[in-house]
């Protein structure tokens, strides 16, 4: 039995848990992040503060580890591919969960953690260009572009086969998908510059 399709569905089961579901019901006693926006750890952070924007980001993180641990007992083997597989049905469970509605987060968080279980070179090289390309630019969403191009880059450079090159592509696809309202607005001049990193330093100053 082919166990991949099983791995990226119950990747998908954990993906679709949405932690700022919870952080919202706990902080605000509501019972949906809809009117909230986007479910993701710059935006909880900025409208509940970086303690809650952590404890989503910690959430994202932890669930995907869940998915890809499933994934490597389901599909052992020295290419880890069950941890690939299985952190792509989270990526697109975070970002199209049924139960809300196919109305999820943006996917960055539990792309980048699996990418780091699947190969930390290839992941932690991402995540670092993501971080350089945000500190250069000032937006979040060109940081998260690098890392969708980075991905698939850095594996065809440390000649990875091509079915996880293809994973890691596909991976950086929906993360592309899930930018393009933030990269039209940066074409048009409309979206915000540095604003996550501007809040977290007025935040740190009105609390020393």
């Amino acid at each position: 039995m082919d166990m991949r399709p099983v791995c990226i569905a119950l990747g998908y089961l954990y993906g679709s848990f949405l932690t700022a579901d919870l952080v919202v019901r706990a902080k605000t006693g509501k019972h949906r992040w809809d009117s909230f926006g986007n479910p993701g750890t710059a935006n909880v952070a900025s409208r509940l503060g970086t303690r809650y924007g952590i404890i989503v980001l910690c959430g994202d993180i932890l669930k995907t580890v869940l998915a890809c641990i499933c994934g490597l007992l389901l599909l052992p083997g020295p290419e880890r591919l069950g941890v690939l597989y299985a952190g792509f049905g989270a990526v697109i469970g975070h970002c199209w969960p049924v139960w809300k509605g196919f109305r999820g987060g943006k996917g960055i968080a539990c792309a980048g953690t699996a990418a780091v279980l699947f190969s930390p070179a290839i992941g932690f090289g991402a995540l670092i260009g993501g971080a350089a390309a945000v500190l250069v630019s000032g937006y979040l969403a060109l940081g998260s572009a690098a890392i969708a191009v980075l991905l698939p880059a850095l594996a065809l450079l440390f000649g990875r086969r091509t079915q996880p090159t293809a994973v890691l592509a596909a991976a950086g696809i929906v993360l592309l998908l899930r930018h393009r309202k933030n990269f039209i607005q940066i074409a048009n001049g409309m979206e915000h510059r540095g604003h996550f990193f501007i809040f977290l330093k007025n935040k740190s100053d009105r609390t020393s």
